[in-house]
């Protein structure tokens, strides 16, 4: 038996912007007042949606933190900049879907802000299931670094 995945399905606006909406969520809860910037939203749609690093996910949870899921998996950030590159169109629909849809909204200061507490428990089990939990956990570890600009550090990112 051949095992084939549904790319389309799990590239798709309405996807990734669940997939968004479940990053901001996680991140205004850590951070209350705070909205993730817009910038963070095209990091976590490849590293959410990546099965390729769905493993270095293993064994985390809300008090791993980024810093140390990234010590402990250098690979996270090779080929990281191809990765967001091969999916800005992606995350920008997603953006755009979620605005126009009510799962988020664009803040005056250039934010994702989130307008939902909850998502129905069909979108949120199952196959997407273990995506939005990555989305969950990278939400709660960025608003843990202080700014947007320790992220990016934290990758390797000058700013």
């Amino acid at each position: 038996m051949i095992a084939a995945r549904d790319v389309f399905a799990e590239t798709n606006p309405a996807f990734c912007g669940v997939v968004l909406a479940q990053f901001c969520s996680a991140y205004q809860a850590t951070r209350p007042g705070v909205c993730p910037a817009a910038a963070l939203a095209y990091l976590v749609v490849p590293l959410a949606i990546s099965e390729d690093l769905a493993s270095t996910f293993d064994g985390c949870n809300r008090e791993t933190g980024f810093t140390l899921w990234m010590s402990r998996n250098p690979k996270v950030s090779v080929d990281l900049a191809k990765k967001v590159n091969s999916t800005l169109e992606i995350t920008t629909a997603a953006i755009r879907f979620g605005c126009i849809a009510g799962i988020f909204k664009l803040a005056a200061d250039g934010g994702v802000e989130s307008t939902r507490k909850t998502l129905p428990a069909a979108v949120t089990t199952g196959v997407a299931g273990a995506a939005l939990k990555r989305a969950r956990l990278l939400g709660i570890w960025m608003a843990g670094m202080g700014s947007p600009r320790s992220v990016l550090e934290a990758l390797g990112v000058s700013v």
